[in-house]
């Protein structure tokens, strides 16, 4: 079998993976990019000093 890769349903189905490969990396990133803009340096630095905290009860 040939596989002709201007043959239209060979195109439509992979246009419809790139969008679905786009809208999931997007849908990742704007996950990551919310959890960064959240993030304090107060937060984060109590959770390092609890982290520490409990190796040295160890």
């Amino acid at each position: 079998m040939n596989l002709d890769l201007s043959n239209p349903i060979v195109l439509i189905i992979g246009g419809v993976l790139l969008l679905a490969i786009l809208y999931f990396w997007n849908k990742s990133n704007a996950t990551n990019l919310r959890n960064r803009r959240n993030k304090s340096f107060r937060s984060s630095y109590y959770e390092r000093k609890k982290e520490r905290e409990k190796e040295t009860e160890k």
